[in-house]
């Protein structure tokens, strides 16, 4: 018997690996969402830095993007995400992001002004 077609997509789509380590992990891309929790961030941030051409990757639609293995390993390594530079500091989370590489991932701080008059 032959398996029709939407069966075998559903199926392969279905054998996406978690990240566990980048450096390992055994896919050439990796999606927003899978990256976005393997940082612990929101996706969000991930597409600031697509916008801000930090981060490569390759476009398939309007909102949809695969991002490089290899790439985003890089990106980790000059942001200090992740759990290689974590593990330096025993005690703590291993997936814990660091000050600078949240300010990083959050782009420029805009100041607010209020909209009442001062008087």
């Amino acid at each position: 018997m032959s398996e029709s077609g939407d069966s075998k997509r559903a199926r392969s789509r279905s054998k996406i690996t978690k990240i566990t380590n980048l450096a390992t992990h055994p896919a050439r891309f990796v999606t927003v969402s899978a990256l976005a929790k393997y940082w612990m961030i929101s996706p969000k941030q991930i597409y600031k830095q697509i916008e801000a051409n930090t981060l490569p990757t390759l476009r398939l639609g309007p909102r949809l993007y695969r991002i490089r293995t290899r790439d985003a390993e890089r990106f980790e390594k000059q942001a200090k995400l992740g759990p290689a530079f974590a593990q330096k500091d025993a005690g703590r989370d291993v997936r814990k992001v660091s000050k600078t590489a949240k300010a990083e991932l959050s782009g420029p701080r805009r100041t607010v002004r209020s909209a009442r008059g001062r008087g």
